[in-house]
C-alpha cells in the first residue's frame, strides 16, 4: 500500500509555516519532505500545502493509488466534502488538492490522531526550529483565579466557542517580547481567534501582578 502522511505547522498561528510529509510503501519510508514555506500564514494553509507536496512527490514516484492520512480534521473533511469551506483561500487550496487527486487512479483520505502522524508533525515543526508545534494542539489551561500570578492551574477551558464551527476553544498563555503574557483564544481546527478580553477573568499575568502589588484593579489602554 502506498501512503502519504502529512502535517503543517504555523508558529505562531498565523506565522512562519513549515510542512512535513512522509511517503510510505508497505510501511517502509520511501521519502520525507520537510521545508519552510515563504511568507506568513495559518496552520490550515500549511496543512494543505503539506498534502499538496506529498501528492506531487507521489506522482513523481509513479504512484497510481494512494492512501492519505493526516491529523487535520479540517483538511480531511473539506477534501472529502463533508465540511463546507467558508474561506476563499481554503476553497482554492481544496480545489488544487482535488485537481491533483484526479490524476490518481484511486485514493483514500482519512483522519488519524496526532500520535499516529508523529513523523510528519516532527518534520513540519523542526524545520521551524521547534521540536513540536506549540500552536498545533496547545495545552488547555484554566482561566486564572483572582490573585493567581501565573498560568498555574490546568483544566478544561470554560465558555467561548469558535464562531466558525462552534467547537470549544482552548485558552493559552502567550509570552510577548516585552515580557507580558496574554490569554490567547484558539479553536483546535481554525487556529487563532483573538486575545481574550483583558478584564476579569482574562487578565494578563502582568495585570495580575499589578493588582497584587498596588492592590487595585489594573487599567488597560
Amino acid at each position: 500500500m502506498n501512503r502519504i502522511q502529512f502535517d503543517g505547522a504555523a508558529i505562531p498561528n498565523p506565522g512562519r509555516m513549515g510542512i512535513g510529509a512522509v511517503l510510505l510503501q508497505d510501511d517502509r519510508i520511501v521519502d520525507q519532505i520537510s521545508r519552510e514555506l515563504p511568507g506568513v500564514g495559518t496552520n490550515n494553509t500549511a496543512e494543505y500545502s503539506a498534502l499538496l507536496a506529498g501528492l506531487d512527490r507521489a506522482r513523481e514516484l509513479g504512484w497510481r493509488q494512494v492512501a492519505i492520512e493526516g491529523d487535520s480534521k479540517l483538511v480531511v473533511n473539506q477534501v472529502s466534502g463533508r465540511w463546507r469551506i467558508n474561506h476563499e483561500h481554503l476553497k482554492k487550496l481544496q480545489a488544487t488538492v482535488l485537481e491533483r487527486l484526479s490524476g490518481f487512479d484511486s485514493y483514500q483520505i482519512k483522519w488519524v490522531p496526532r500520535e499516529k502522524n508523529a513523523l510528519a508533525d516532527e518534520l513540519a515543526s523542526q524545520i521551524l526550529g521547534h521540536q513540536e508545534d506549540p500552536y498545533h494542539r496547545g495545552p488547555v489551561v484554566g482561566r486564572p483565579a483572582a490573585g493567581a500570578g501565573g498560568p498555574g492551574a490546568a483544566g478544561k477551558a470554560e465558555g467561548d466557542k469558535c464562531p466558525q464551527c462552534g467547537a470549544a476553544c482552548t485558552f493559552q498563555w502567550q509570552v510577548f517580547k516585552n515580557g507580558s503574557r496574554h490569554i490567547r483564544q484558539q479553536c483546535p481546527e481554525h487556529g487563532f481567534i483573538r486575545f481574550a478580553p483583558r478584564e476579569e477573568p482574562f487578565l494578563t499575568l502582568s495585570g495580575w501582578r499589578e493588582t497584587e502589588v498596588k492592590g487595585k484593579k489594573p487599567q488597560f489602554g
